[in-house]
């Protein structure tokens, strides 16, 4: 049990330094690149990012969920589906150069989807490893090659910012990070589980995994398209600068989403398919807990970026991204709903419900798509925020709905927390109003995060014997 909460406070840890690393590296980029060539730069991670689910092919949750059940799968399901990958992987390199070749993007465009493309292919084959690991309930090593990754992208980005490098080159700290990213993998798979990267193509046993993974796969299409397609239709239907614009404001959200929701989804997700098979009771107590610790973070987050959203955009990004203001606005609505879809998709995925999962996911991408097409065209990209808004809360209708069949919910406890949480980031929220105009953006921030946790101290939102249960439920005792 010590051990399985040491690996994954190592991997928590690691999230945190990635996010805080990314999003400093985009911030520069951002404000190095201008809003055109950094809607050309996000566009092309986008557009080659849709087509990795292709070389994934929802494989690599399936193979987590597996390892996790039986260790001694490891071998056989890894080198089977590392296979898998690489014949896909190739496949989709040749398909992304003909998609793009198609659309008449220009030169510049292209040259940065090619190079996007092989990053997406070396890092997704990397994750195979760590997914393994994660089977194995060791999360060490993923943490380290995440902090590898991010130290070289950033050392590396500063140089070739320094160096005044073109559009297309700054895609090469990434492609140079992707490469130690796959060799940590390599190295630790063989010296810690004594594996080789050696592929194998075992008909039954692909045929096998297949058959599991394509709810996953379906869904992890969906999920890409939530996360890829508002981007690639606003770069087509609008142009280039808007997609910066836009991909500044989301990019703050989404630093904030990945780290805390996807994190905790991460840790919780082994925990959830134990507890599945084996408790109910605890199955819920850890998913109610969990629902409530996200909304402690995720409200005053929303009302700190209502607030704020102007100071901190002129801060962070400068007055060439000013109209990202709004749309930082508009999604900060949906951040409620976005982590939420986190924590119920691992809560379906791990109650062997993928497939009700993947029905959701493909509603809600139906709507987001929709939206897009509807908006963008009458308001550009605000109407690819007020999309995501739409997209998500359909979503967390459905999901909700569907979490409360598998597990039972504290509604008395949730309602009371969740009451004391608005009254607090309400409370938050107003000092901060009082304050923004008259002091510096850092101060109001640290300012605000210090009132808040001092009221949420004093309503007792933060309870010693809380904080135990949750962490004992995630790092149950898979070792006994």
């Amino acid at each position: 049990m010590a051990s399985t909460a040491k690996n994954t406070f190592y991997l928590l840890s690691a999230y945190i330094y990635q996010k805080l690393i990314s999003l400093f590296y985009f911030i520069l980029l951002a404000r190095y690149l201008g809003a055109d060539n950094f809607g050309k730069y996000t566009f092309a991670i986008s557009f080659a990012a849709l087509f990795s689910v292709l070389i994934d092919f929802g494989l690599f949750l399936v193979l987590t969920r597996e390892i996790a059940r039986d260790k001694s799968k490891t071998k056989e399901y890894f080198s089977n589906i590392l296979g898998f990958n690489i014949v896909a992987g190739l496949s989709v390199l040749v398909l992304i150069y003909i998609v793009i070749n198609a659309l008449g993007y220009s030169a510049v465009t292209k040259g940065l989807v090619y190079l996007s493309a092989i990053i997406i292919l070396l890092d997704t084959i990397a994750l195979s490893f760590y997914y393994a690991f994660r089977g194995q309930l060791n999360m060490k090593y993923e943490g380290i090659g995440i902090i590898l990754h991010k130290t070289i992208l950033l050392l590396t980005g500063i140089v070739l910012i320094y160096l005044k490098a073109q559009v297309v080159l700054m895609l090469l700290p990434l492609l140079i990070a992707s490469f130690f990213y796959l060799g940590n993998a390599i190295f630790f798979l063989k010296r810690k589980l004594g594996l080789w990267p050696i592929p194998r193509f075992n008909k039954k046993i692909l045929k096998s995994l297949l058959r599991i993974s394509w709810p996953f796969f379906i869904a992890a299409v969906f999920a890409k398209l939530y996360a890829t397609s508002d981007t690639i239709l606003l770069s087509y239907m609008a142009g280039d600068k808007f997609v910066g614009w836009y991909n500044a404001a989301m990019k703050l959200v989404n630093a904030f989403l990945l780290l805390i929701a996807g994190s905790l989804s991460a840790a919780l997700y082994p925990s959830l398919s134990y507890y599945f098979i084996r408790s109910k009771q605890e199955l819920s107590s850890l998913f109610t807990k969990s629902v409530f610790y996200l909304m402690l973070v995720t409200i005053p987050l929303v009302i700190g970026f209502l607030i704020l959203a102007k100071p901190i955009i002129l801060f962070i990004y400068g007055t060439e991204y000013l109209p990202a203001v709004m749309i930082l606005t508009l999604l900060s609505l949906s951040i409620p709903f976005m982590f939420l879809d986190f924590i119920v998709s691992a809560l379906l995925n791990a109650c062997e419900k993928q497939k009700i999962n993947t029905l959701i996911h493909g509603i809600g991408v139906f709507v987001f798509i929709g939206l897009n097409l509807i908006l963008i065209p009458m308001f550009v990209h605000l109407g690819a925020a007020w999309a995501v808004l739409g997209g998500f809360l359909i979503l967390f209708i459905l999901e909700i709905y569907w979490a409360k069949k598998l597990v039972r919910l504290d509604k008395k406890y949730l309602l009371n927390r969740i009451s004391l949480i608005i009254l607090n980031s309400l409370i938050m929220g107003a000092i901060l109003f009082l304050i923004k105009d008259k002091v510096h953006i850092l101060f109001s921030v640290i300012f605000g995060i210090l009132v808040y946790f001092g009221f949420s101290y004093i309503f007792g939102l933060v309870q010693k014997k809380e904080i135990l249960f949750l962490k004992s439920m995630i790092y149950f005792k898979a070792h006994e």
